[in-house]
């Protein structure tokens, strides 16, 4: 029997997750395979095509030139075969007891948590929102393990592993407490850069979110306090003469409970936009096309509302 007939494809598919992942370990993981079974099988690899194909490093290990050649001849029919063969998964939505779990910002889960609930009603399917983690490698290295089924989140991957699709958009506000002893009805840029302010800290690229959004570079402002819930923000605002910037979805929903006048920014800022993110080899997934459906309806739901 020739070398051809007698090679193993499924190497190719063992050598992507472990480029992908940079980890024999992770790549055991995805695959569902034992961290041995996969270094035999790189091994394998590695004596057919006749070239060193990794090198460790550290914890991991960092792909050859070799390596990142064969890379870009396979990662695309690879992803293909991956999709055709996870669209064979049945999944019928009205007998399925599955839990689903999605990374989502703390505004996304306010704005759709609710909607999804009433959706899911009459179904013995759940869904668990869970905030994403703090680095974004990681975030990535979940949707490819499969340990998250999506993200909602301000991040556009770049990576051809993922799928995406910008499902909403928001601004940001400025708020006050009523009764602010120097701001009413509106807000100047003077007047803005005055005040002390609380800080939104986003939960990567360590900036702040109006630092982050906004089209010019602003200058130093006088803190307040710094903070990573919004709803914390606002309560904090009702309660001192400090400003802070949070999303007008969260003014929508809290600025009368709370209290606070609202005012559009004295400066120029990008909208925030949402994009929803999957493992591109679930693409054609079916749990995971009624997961996105659902989603987009309750997103289209909201918007209506």
């Amino acid at each position: 029997m020739s070398q051809q007939k007698s090679f193993d494809l499924n190497l190719f598919r063992i050598f992507t997750a472990v480029y992908r992942t940079s980890s024999f370990s992770r790549a055991a993981e995805e695959l569902d395979l034992t961290q041995s079974s996969v270094s035999n099988a790189i091994t394998r690899l590695k004596l057919a095509v006749g070239e060193e194909l990794f090198i460790r490093v550290g914890r991991g290990v960092k792909p050859t030139a070799s390596a990142m050649n064969l890379y870009q001849q396979l990662a695309s029919p690879v992803s293909e075969i991956e999709q055709v063969a996870s669209s064979f998964e049945l999944f019928d939505a009205k007998r399925s007891e599955r839990t689903f779990y999605v990374y989502a910002s703390e505004s996304a889960i306010l704005l759709l948590q609710g909607i999804v609930e009433q959706f899911l009603e009459e179904l013995s399917i759940n869904l668990v929102f869970r905030e994403p983690p703090l680095i974004e490698e990681e975030l990535q290295m979940d949707l490819q393990l499969e340990k998250v089924d999506l993200a909602l989140d301000i991040w556009l991957p770049e990576s051809s592993s993922f799928k995406s699709q910008k499902v909403m958009q928001d601004k940001l506000v400025c708020v006050a407490r009523k009764g602010h002893p120097r701001i009413s009805g509106a807000i100047t840029q003077e007047q803005y850069f005055n005040e002390k302010h609380i800080i939104f800290k986003m939960r990567r690229d360590n900036l702040s979110v109006a630092d982050l959004l906004t089209k010019q570079v602003l200058p130093a402002r006088k803190m307040h306090s710094e903070q990573s819930s919004i709803l914390s923000m606002m309560a904090l605002a009702s309660k001192s003469d400090a400003l802070a910037i949070v999303s007008k979805s969260y003014t929508d929903e809290y600025a009368q409970l709370f209290g606070l006048q609202v005012f559009e920014l004295p400066f120029a800022a990008e909208p925030i936009e949402y994009y929803m993110v999957w493992s591109h080899k679930l693409q054609q997934n079916r749990a995971n096309i009624w997961l996105r459906d659902l989603l987009n309806q309750a997103i289209t739901r909201r918007t209506q509302a």
